[in-house]
Parts: structure tokens; C-alpha cells; sequence
């Protein structure tokens, strides 16, 4: 592909049409840098896969010219791909001082500590990178330190604004820098702003953190039992907001998930939490009364190897809900995962405990702007352009409409892969983008043959034929049939049997190639009797 040097580019690989996997690239003179490298949430459509991250082939190819990636905060679709695909990458990492300690623990468990630069950049405070001038600003989120990003160059400046509400009195860390917003808006340059769109089609005003305090505190106080609740990990203000409320009310505090027990040490070694009440293991718990306790647990969205599941399917191995305790979900459910996250709730409320939701009362403040907020920010950076991301495309369609309304002269949708000239809004060429997801520790596309088998093991079972045969291909025991997934041993017995005589009759003196050929045609003659399904055959033939 020819791209035109001089051009100041914007190159989306993630982050657009899907929530999360947010990764972005800007060019200009034949130089480029990526803003944040995150993952998504899988779907069903991935069995055995939670996690997804976008294709870097692209900027992998060219990786020469890549003269940083910029972390806007610490939230994983953000930068949770750094340990997958920073070996493709190879180059510095620019983050301020909380990001920096979470992927420095964050690349310990890949083995990475020491091998990826992670380098410090000052709240506030701003690098030269090549072509590049970037500014870190800092704005509110539900984490510290999260910053829009600020990138100048002699074409023109586009603000990156990362995810960022305005809140004036945030739990943790500092209010957003309206002031230089304003500046920067009072110069009457901007050529862009790339903006979060997640709460477009939200009605809701704009909601501070500290106004949750009182609903959890209210919630914490009338229950007699036991409480836990459920968060995202690196939602830092909540974590606060519970264990202040939890300390209040003479509770002690208790991690379920080692990612909790990450961020925590994140936050205390970066300055943060600092007048939080003690946090307590599972074991030392378990000498506590149970109405004294509250517990923070991992995988709000369904998780099914987290805390909440394990609590949900009474697989814990420290603690059982019970009838009468509580349990409260202090998230919103990110859009792809309702049916896991809305089994985990029904599970809790068939045992008894008590759930609330954001739904039912007031225990999630949003980190994303709302309508009041985009309004404004807008309205103190004046861009001339408005490109909405950060959301699906019901989500930027809307925000499309609604940056014209606050009269930003021009909105442009984008897919992953537009290539999109910021000097003057027009979409100068595109790439097909992809992704991948992370099956362990290997990679897998959404189309591999490894993915469909399991679609398909999933959808309609397998059935294994086990056979020995002698040197004429003659059978020199009873062959064995298993069939998971499709037919029950002892109910379906006389189906199996029907089965096992078509594959010893299918055994002579032919070529194994065509005796397997004859048993997989035999066994789907019996299975249109019976299933309208293809299940997967596989037939090994051992030759002795």
C-alpha cells in the first residue's frame, strides 16, 4: 500500500464496531505511533475463547517506523494486548506513573518484566516522538491516571480523548484538566478530536463516583448477612467507594481474584488507596463472622473461571452464598456477554440471596461521558471534525448525529481499517483488519479449523470409532464407539449397537482409506434416523 508521507493519518486496527480492543494509529511523515493496545470479550461464536485481540499485521510490517505506542490508562481493553503482541511490535511504551506499575506486574506473569520498555511520563507533562509532539492530559475515570492524548504535529493536532467522564469530585485521583481543554480549544486549530462514544445512547445526567457512596453504604447497612459484590478489578474508585463504606460500617474487606489483588497493590505502590481499611485473603476471612464481611469479587460480565461464577455455581472453595445474603453488581453489563452475566445473576437469586443491579438501584457510576458531558467537551475544544470511537456502530452512528447537533462542522463513521486523512475528514484508503483469540497462550482466528470443530462439537457432539485390524484389515476385536455430546449410554443403547454392527460390516479386505469412507457413510445413514445433525466422525483404524 502507497501511503502519501506527508499526510497527517488516522488508522483504527480495533476499538470501532465492537466494544473493547481498542487499538489506534496515527501517521505523519512516514512515521507512526499507536494509542493503546487492548482486548475485547469473545462471544459464543469463539467456544473456549474469552479474550480477543486485534490484528497488528499492518503496523507489525512496518514496525521500523513505529516510534511508540501511548497507553491512555490502565483498563485492559487498553492495554491488556501488551504482553500478546509487543514482540510483533518491538518499541517503547509511553504511559504515566500508575499505568507503568500495572503493566510492569501485568508483564511479570509473561515473563516480560525488564524485556518491554515501559517508560514514565509526567500527569500532565508531554514527549517528542519523531514528528510527534504528544500531550498527556489528564481526565476522570473510574481508574487514576487515565489521559487524553493531545498529538501535534506541523499538519495539525487531533485530541485522542481515551475514555474520560468530567466528574468534579472523583474518588480517586485528580478532576479533568478542563482548563488546558479550553486552551486548546481557545486556539481554534483542532483538527480533530477521536472520541469515546460509549454512553451516547445513554439518558442518564452525568453521574460523579462519590454520589454512589451513600446507595452502597444504605445497601451494606441493611443487609444482616453476608455481602459481596461484584466489579470490574481495575475499577480503582469503586473498590474505594466499597471499602470505605464497608470500614464505616465495622465490615472488613475481602479480594476474591488475584486481579483484584493486583490492581490493589498497583493503587497503594502509586500512591493510592492509601486510607483503604486492610484487605483480607479468602483464609483469613473464614474467622470473621460472616455479617462482618464484604466481599469484592472478580467477573461482573460472567466470567466463568471468576469469583462470581465460582460463588454462583457454589464451586468456591471458601465461601457459599446463602439465603438472605446479598449480593450486588456494581457494573454494567458489557454488550456480548448479557446471556453469561444474566445466568450468574439468575443462579444467585434461585439460591435465595438478594441481587441488585444497576438496574434496580443506583450502585454503578459510569466512567464514560453522557450526552451533557460530550456536549461540553466539545464545546471547550471546538474541534472541526468529530470521528467516534470506543463503542459499537450503533453507538458512533448516534454519536455522529449528536457531535453535529453540538456543531461540530463535520462527523465522519469509520470501520476498522479506514484510513482517514485529518487535515480534511476524507477516508483516503482502508486495509482489511482482524482478530484473534487468545486460546491460552496461542492465537486462534475466528475462522481456524480448531474454532469450527469446536462450533461444531458444541452444536451436534462427536462420535469416535476405535478399531484393531491385522494386516488384511480384518478386525481382530469388538470396535468401540463413543459418541459425547449425542447419544446417552444407557438410553440410547440400542442406537449404539445398530451403530457397532454397520462398522464391523464395514471391515475387509479394502483399503482402510475406503473401509473409514464406509463406516462415516454408514453412521450418518443412522443418524438421519434418528438426529438432524452432522456431529463430527472420527474413525481410528489401528493396523497390527
Amino acid at each position: 500500500m502507497n501511503i502519501n508521507k506527508n499526510e497527517f493519518l488516522f488508522l483504527p486496527l480495533g476499538g470501532v464496531g465492537r466494544i473493547g480492543m481498542n487499538v489506534s494509529l496515527y501517521h505523519y511523515q512516514g512515521k507512526w505511533i499507536m494509542i493503546d493496545l487492548g482486548i475485547g470479550f469473545a462471544d459464543e461464536t469463539m467456544p473456549g475463547v474469552e479474550l480477543l485481540i486485534a490484528d497488528v499485521d499492518f503496523i507489525a510490517q512496518r514496525k521500523k517506523d513505529l516510534l511508540g505506542i501511548i497507553i491512555t490508562h490502565a483498563h485492559e481493553d487498553h492495554c491488556g494486548a501488551v504482553p500478546h503482541l509487543w514482540e510483533d511490535l518491538q518499541c517503547p511504551i509511553y504511559t504515566t506513573k500508575f499505568t507503568v506499575n500495572f503493566l510492569k506486574e501485568k508483564l511479570k506473569e509473561f515473563r516480560l518484566e525488564g524485556v518491554v520498555p515501559v517508560k514514565e511520563v509526567d500527569i500532565n507533562g508531554s514527549i517528542n516522538l519523531g514528528p510527534f509532539t504528544v500531550e498527556f492530559i489528564n481526565v476522570t475515570h473510574s481508574i487514576p491516571e487515565a489521559n487524553s492524548i493531545l498529538i501535534s504535529t506541523e499538519a495539525g493536532s487531533a485530541l485522542h480523548t481515551g475514555d474520560w467522564k468530567f466528574d468534579p469530585k472523583p474518588v480517586v485521583g485528580l478532576i479533568s484538566n478542563i482548563e488546558r481543554l479550553k486552551e486548546i480549544g481557545d486556539k481554534g486549530d483542532l483538527l480533530a478530536a477521536i472520541c469515546d462514544s460509549t454512553n451516547i445512547l445513554s439518558k442518564h445526567d452525568p453521574e460523579s463516583e462519590s454520589e454512589i457512596y451513600d446507595n452502597i453504604y444504605n445497601i451494606i447497612k441493611r443487609s444482616k448477612k453476608l455481602v459481596a459484590v461484584s466489579l470490574f478489578a481495575s475499577n480503582v474508585a469503586r473498590i474505594e467507594t466499597i471499602s470505605q463504606a464497608a470500614k464505616a460500617l465495622n465490615r472488613k474487606v475481602v479480594l476474591l481474584g488475584r486481579s483484584l489483588w493486583r490492581i490493589v497493590k498497583v493503587a497503594q505502590d502509586s500512591g493510592y488507596l492509601t486510607d483503604s481499611p486492610e484487605f483480607l485473603e479468602a483464609k483469613e476471612a473464614v474467622n470473621f463472622p460472616r455479617e462482618k464481611l464484604v466481599l469484592l469479587c472478580t467477573g461482573c460480565q460472567g466470567e466463568p473461571l471468576a469469583a462470581t461464577a465460582r460463588l454462583a455455581s457454589k464451586s468456591h472453595q471458601a465461601f457459599k452464598m446463602q439465603q438472605g445474603d446479598t449480593m450486588i453488581f456494581s457494573s454494567k453489563i458489557i454488550p456480548g456477554n448479557e446471556t453469561r452475566a444474566h445466568n450468574t445473576l439468575n443462579a444467585f437469586i434461585e439460591m435465595g440471596v438478594e441481587v441488585i443491579t444497576e438496574k434496580t438501584e443506583n450502585v454503578h457510576a459510569s466512567g464514560h461521558p453522557v450526552k451533557a458531558e460530550l456536549r461540553e467537551m466539545y464545546s471547550l475544544i471546538k474541534p472541526k471534525m468529530s470521528i467516534p470511537v470506543h463503542g459499537e456502530y450503533i453507538h458512533t452512528d448516534a454519536h455522529v448525529k449528536f457531535a453535529k447537533e453540538c456543531g461540530v462542522k463535520k462527523a465522519i463513521m469509520i470501520a476498522p481499517g479506514d484510513i482517514v486523512n485529518l487535515e480534511n475528514g476524507e477516508k483516503v484508503s482502508s486495509i482489511d483488519v482482524d482478530y484473534f483469540g487468545i486460546d491460552g497462550m496461542l492465537l486462534r482466528h475466528p475462522e481456524c479449523s480448531v474454532i469450527k470443530m469446536r462450533e461444531r462439537m458444541r452444536d451436534a457432539g462427536a462420535i469416535v470409532v476405535t478399531a484393531v485390524v491385522n494386516k488384511k484389515n480384518k478386525l481382530l476385536a469388538k470396535p468401540k464407539v463413543f459418541a459425547p455430546g449425542v447419544f446417552e449410554a444407557q438410553k440410547d443403547a440400542a442406537i449404539m449397537q445398530k451403530i457397532i454392527k454397520k462398522v464391523e460390516s464395514a471391515f475387509d479386505s479394502q483399503p482402510i482409506k475406503k473401509i473409514r469412507n464406509k463406516i462415516e457413510s454408514s453412521i450418518f445413514s443412522i443418524l438421519k434416523e434418528y438426529l438432524l445433525k452432522r456431529p463430527i466422525i472420527e474413525v481410528q483404524i489401528e493396523q497390527v
